[in-house]
């Protein structure tokens, strides 16, 4: 009895055997069939072989492997991959289908923001016996990316962004690259409609609330695409990338501007060959006057990958060679969706190079006398583990507008892209606020509007931080203006006298925008202009360094007008005696004539003058009065 059921045993063994052995000779059919597939570039037959493959042998990890490739080929079924990697690891962790495993699942929990599970899977791959050491260097680059994520998920911002309704989102498309003008009442955005490789820029319009975006007038979309564009703070300049055939473009894409003239858009022109090649060039940045441009480009000798490049404008309208903005900001990786801030201080850019949470984060650099400070990443929630790729702030610094890519659950590809906004939480750390100065240029006698050159300059270091032309049509102008410093403000043109204005904003708490008319003089004889930017020292009458700025743009204007004779006149408060008073006054003016004879103007064409508190201008009895009073002025005498 005892022999027969050992023979039953062994028979029923070897039949499990055998018929393991069969499934196993099959699964590696399916797996065969399901690699031939693959190779034709058909992963879905490929998956439906190698789906049969694991089902006849669970343990055929090779199987399992492919199946997870092939799925993630095509963004499809997100849990079996995960399945698939797992049931890898319950019977083979050591070798190299283990790492590829371990490296799949950390891959896995990557793309679901689990970034905890990722430094665990990493340190499982980097410490894998089967990772060669030119495997380990290479991902030893990516050690300090995947500290920073675990850690920065853990301390998220104070980040409590909200999408922005149907005006600005059409659920039907995808919104990208928003930007603002000044007066944050204007958003120019891109918009691609599902199903359409064709893009064009859109604008919304704010009166309280948003309205409805519409296409950009005029003759700037076309049947192809147009895109990620940028504006100057006034509104009145645009540059967008243009990617077609139908315009004279010198590479795939190219650069182009446009400018609203009477309301319309101009037919968009090409930047010409300074600006763009036969390489890549898209996605700029304007600095809110226009002079300053930043753009991505692919052209050879950079970093790598896209990089971002700067041009400033000179004051003819001509564009310098492009920089790249160097190592700091750029990496072997792509750089994209530059936005400079109206304060000219911040650069927002997004990155796959630097330390972050995977794919493409948004970061932060400052530039700081001249030079780019090491860009920060703006952290956890505002980046994740998907792609950020466009951020704009408003000038004053507290709202934030970005486009964020969406995804299915069971996808790798992104299905739509919509703007949402926030309150810009204080760890960002901006740096200064703006806010802008606007109004219209008119003619003083005749009232009619005058196209003049309004410029802003920084008296502690004498740099133009802002240069703009007030519209011929209507005088209108809009400039930034940045807290933190102290300026001098001018309307300047030809056959005019300039007018200068004073904003000492170096303490200012809060800033708020300015709306200021400027009329300017004619130079005819007998007009008195006011310089509101000549400083002594207290009491005396020396000049402090930051008076050089006003008074090179007098020296300037003499130089431009060399028949043009004037009288300097000094000015004081009532506070002290007439005598005393008298003197001061006249020193100063002195030394203002005194000035401009070391720079060239001979002592014949001025006449100094000192008034005391013969002449004052505003009441006596207040502080705010008095500081009015203390002043310098110059009059036309004689002009040929």
């Amino acid at each position: 009895m005892k022999n027969a059921f050992t023979i039953a045993f062994a028979l029923l063994f070897s039949f499990i055997l055998f018929a393991q052995s069969k499934k196993a000779e099959k699964a590696k059919e399916y797996l065969k069939e399901g690699m031939m597939a693959s190779s034709a570039m058909d992963e879905e037959s490929a998956i439906k072989y190698y789906k049969k493959a694991v089902k006849s042998d669970p343990t055929y990890n090779t199987a399992w492997l492919q199946l997870a490739r092939s799925l993630s080929k095509t963004g499809t079924e997100y849990e079996l991959r995960k399945t698939a990697y797992q049931s890898i690891l319950i019977t083979d962790s050591i070798s190299k289908t283990g790492l590829s495993a371990y490296g799949g699942l950390r891959s896995l929990c990557q793309f679901e923001g689990k970034f905890d599970s990722v430094a665990i899977y990493y340190q499982k791959v980097m410490s894998h016996p089967q990772l060669s050491e030119k495997q380990k260097v290479k991902m030893s680059k990516d050690k300090k990316s995947v500290e920073y994520a675990a850690a920065a998920y853990k301390k998220p911002l104070r980040f409590d962004p909200y999408l922005m309704n149907s005006s600005i989102n059409d659920p039907d498309a995808l919104q990208y690259f928003p930007v603002l003008t000044g007066d944050e009442n204007k958003m120019i955005f891109t918009r691609r409609y599902k199903g359409s490789q064709n893009e064009d820029i859109y604008i919304a319009r704010r009166t309280g609330s948003w309205h409805e975006a519409k296409k950009l007038e005029g003759a700037i979309n076309s049947h192809e695409g147009e895109g990620t564009a940028t504006i100057t703070a006034d509104g009145n300049t645009l540059i967008c990338s243009y990617c077609g055939n139908s315009r004279e473009n010198m590479g795939n894409c190219d650069l182009y501007y446009s400018t609203l003239e009477n309301g319309n858009w101009t037919k968009l022109k090409n930047l010409g060959a300074t600006i763009n090649t036969k390489h890549y060039e898209a996605q700029p940045t304007l600095s809110a006057d226009g002079r300053v441009l930043l753009f991505i480009s692919d052209r050879p000798n950079g970093i790598g990958g896209l990089d971002i490049y700067s041009s400033t404008k000179d004051e003819i309208g001509n564009w310098s060679t492009p920089k790249n903005l160097g190592a700091i900001i750029n990496t072997k990786k792509n750089e994209g969706s530059p936005f400079l801030h109206s304060n000219g201080e911040v650069l927002f850019f997004a990155s796959k190079g630097h330390i972050g949470f995977g794919g493409y984060d948004l970061y932060a650099a400052d530039i700081e006398e001249g030079n780019w400070q090491a860009p920060r990443n703006l952290g956890y929630p505002i980046n994740d583990q998907l792609n950020q790729l466009s951020m704009c702030v408003s000038p004053d610094g507290k709202t934030g507008y970005f486009s964020k890519e969406e995804y299915d659950v069971s996808s790798i590809m992104a299905n739509q892209s919509r703007i949402w906004s926030f309150e810009v939480p204080p760890e960002l750390k901006l740096g200064h606020r703006s806010n802008y100065i606007t109004g219209n240029v008119y003619d003083n006698i005749t009232k009619r509007p005058v196209a003049a050159t309004m410029q802003l300059i920084n008296l502690e270091d004498a740099q133009t931080k802002t240069m703009v032309v007030s519209r011929p049509s209507d005088g209108k102008y809009m400039v930034m203006l940045a807290e933190g410093s102290d300026f001098a403000f001018y309307a300047e043109t030809r056959g005019y006298l300039f007018k200068s204005v004073s904003f000492e904003y170096s303490e200012m708490d809060n800033i708020e925008p300015i709306k200021m008319d400027i009329y300017l003089d004619p130079i005819i004889k007998g007009v008195t202009v006011q310089l509101n930017n000549i400083y002594f020292e207290t009491g005396k009458w020396t000049l402090l360094s930051k008076s050089k700025v006003e008074l090179n743009k007098l020296f300037q204007l003499m130089k431009t007008n060399p028949s043009l004779k004037i009288e300097l006149g000094g000015h004081t408060d009532n506070v002290g005696s007439d005598q005393s008073n008298n003197e001061l006054s006249l020193n100063r003016v002195n030394s203002v004539v005194d000035y401009l004879k070391e720079k060239g103007i001979p002592t014949t064409r001025m006449v100094g003058k000192g008034y005391g508190a013969l002449k004052p201008i505003a009441d006596n009895s207040t502080t705010k009065g008095r500081k009015e009073n203390r002043r310098v002025e110059f009059t036309v005498l004689d002009i040929k």
